[in-house]
């Protein structure tokens, strides 16, 4: 499956995609290697469980989310500016600007353990 064809349509599964959890434990390395040309859906108990996909196109979905996250941002704090321009004075809460992931990784960094001296040398 090619870059422009992964994010241009919702994957569908054909029959030979999907495989009982059973099977792909015992049969792994045939999985991973059918797994390069489709995806494979995993089903426990009949249900979607989990997705192996080659790493082409792991990487290329990361890549795009990653892109997406900060073009939405972007957008926020563009429409920040827009408000502030036109004399709207409204208050944006953090979450707002910064987004949940946004707001995720900030509290990842406010655990670093780094004196104030350090951090403004």
């Amino acid at each position: 499956m090619g870059k422009a064809a992964f994010f241009t349509k919702r994957p569908l599964f054909e029959i030979e995609q999907l495989v009982a959890a059973s099977e792909a434990a015992r049969n792994f390395s045939a999985l991973r290697k059918n797994a390069k040309f489709a995806p494979r859906l995993i089903l426990e108990n009949n249900k979607p469980d989990s997705v192996l996909i080659n790493i082409d196109d792991y990487e290329a979905l990361y890549t795009f989310i990653d892109n997406l996250e900060e073009e939405i941002l972007a957008l926020r704090v563009a429409l920040r500016i827009q408000d502030t321009d036109s004399g709207e004075k409204r208050k944006h809460s953090l979450e707002e600007v910064l987004g949940v992931n946004g707001i995720r990784e900030m509290e990842k960094v406010k655990d670093w353990d780094i004196s104030d001296d350090d951090l403004f040398e």
